[in-house]
Order: structure tokens, then C-alpha cells, then sequence
């Protein structure tokens, strides 16, 4: 008996299970859905792009091109835009000045749209239509960097075109949306962030369409040619360059 049961157990004897049916059939190959890249967003526009836009559009214009197609890829562009103001050394103008108060360690900021209706450059087609503005001029604009220049380059503006970033209103605009045309601060500081190299006005938003289908429109006039760069502004900032700290900022209006 013991015997039977070793043969029984021993491999390779007694009855074979049923094999399992193979399964021959191949399977129907999975069609894979063609990757899309994600677009990339465009670059935000900075001051040295802005101004460079700006300057192809007074070509163009002084050429007598239409270069209504160059500006298309313009519209609808998020830009950021530093302005320096308050350097040592050079005269402050009456839409952006600051001081500080050594005593009471305070400082004070006042900042003013400096484009009025009446600085549009002058054109019947870019003017229909609309029935206010704010804005301001890019000081400087000679200089692609938000700086203090060096001082024998303080009288820089010379001769030089004048470049503004505005938001121009319809009678159709919300007023209570619309950005404020006077910022000013008053803040409490220490002495040791006290600025030394000015303060930076910064600009932030996405540039629009004028009247005329473009987005920047440059006119001649008596004196140097003035462009205007169309923009709807969602942020007003004032920076220490120093140490980019934030004084003061304002949005959603």
C-alpha cells in the first residue's frame, strides 16, 4: 500500500489534467490618440519689448506702411512695464515725485497719469469714439531698462519720441472700472530700506485694440513723433528697486 501511494505521487504519473485552451486570436492593436503639445503661453512683454514695439510702428509710420498686420499678434499680450522715477541727482516732475522723513521715518509717494486726452497724438480715427484716457509717458525711453542713468546721461530726453502706455474709455466702460488717475502712498519705514536709486512705477496688464485696429498708433506733430500703446491696466505698483519690495500697489477696479 505504501508503495501504491509513492508510485501515485511520483511526477509524471497518473492521469494528465486537461490542458488549457491556448487562446489564438490576437488582439486588436489599441490606436493611440496623437499627443498634443500644450501650447506655450506667451512671454510677458516687458519694457525693452514694448519700446521696441513702439519703435517699429514709428517706422513704419514715418515710412508711410500700414503695418496693421505686424501689430495683430500685438492684441490681447500681457505686459509688465518699469518706469523709474525720483533718481538722485535729477529733478523730480510734477506726476511722480517722493520724499522720505529722516525724523519720522516715513515716505511718501505720489504718482499721476500723465496722459490726458488732449496728449493723444492727434488723429480724427483714433479719437472717435472715445471719451477719456489715462495713461503715462515712458520717461527715458531711450533707456530699455527701468534705471537711474549715469550723470552725463541725466539729459537724455533730448530730441527723443515720446512713448505712452494709456487706456483709452468709450462712453460704453464701466467708470467704476476703470483705473484710478492719482496713486499716492504713506508708509512707515525704517531708515536702512530707506530708497537710495529711486522707485519703480510698474505697469501690469494686456494691451488692447485702438479705434484704428491696431494696438500702437504714432503721430507727427510739431517737435519729436509720440506713439501711443494701447493697454487695459488690471495692476499699479510702486516698487523699491533695491530690494523689489512693494510699497503700494492697486487692482480690480
Amino acid at each position: 500500500m505504501v508503495a501504491t501511494i509513492a508510485l501515485l505521487a511520483a511526477p509524471g504519473c497518473g492521469p494528465k489534467p486537461p490542458e488549457r485552451q491556448r487562446n489564438t486570436a490576437k488582439s486588436a492593436p489599441v490606436e493611440q490618440a496623437p499627443v498634443v503639445p500644450n501650447p506655450l503661453a506667451e512671454p510677458q512683454l516687458d519694457r525693452e519689448q514694448l519700446i521696441f514695439d513702439a519703435m517699429r510702428a514709428l517706422s513704419a509710420a514715418a515710412l508711410g506702411h500700414n503695418d496693421s498686420k505686424e501689430q495683430a499678434g500685438l492684441k490681447g499680450r500681457e505686459f509688465e512695464l518699469r518706469m523709474r522715477f525720483g533718481c538722485p541727482g535729477l529733478p523730480t516732475t510734477a506726476s511722480r515725485s517722493w520724499s522720505y522723513d529722516g525724523q519720522k521715518h516715513v515716505l511718501r509717494a505720489r504718482i499721476s497719469a500723465d496722459v490726458a486726452a488732449e496728449g493723444v497724438p492727434a488723429s480724427d480715427l483714433l479719437l472717435k469714439g472715445y471719451e477719456g484716457v489715462a495713461g503715462f509717458v515712458v520717461e527715458q525711453p531711450l533707456l530699455l531698462s527701468a534705471g537711474c542713468p549715469a550723470p552725463q546721461f541725466g539729459t537724455l530726453s533730448t530730441g527723443e519720441p515720446t512713448i505712452a502706455v494709456a487706456q483709452l474709455f468709450t462712453a460704453e466702460d464701466s467708470r467704476v472700472q476703470r483705473p484710478e488717475k492719482t496713486y499716492e502712498i504713506t508708509k512707515a519705514i525704517d531708515e536702512s530700506a530707506r530708497p537710495t536709486q529711486g522707485l519703480d512705477l510698474v505697469a501690469s496688464g494686456r494691451l488692447d485694440e485702438l479705434s484704428d485696429g491696431r494696438v500702437i498708433h504714432c503721430a507727427f506733430a510739431d517737435g519729436p513723433p509720440a506713439c501711443l500703446v494701447a493697454a487695459k491696466f488690471d495692476r499699479i505698483a510702486i516698487e523699491n528697486p533695491v530690494d523689489g519690495s512693494v510699497l503700494d500697489e492697486w487692482s480690480n477696479w
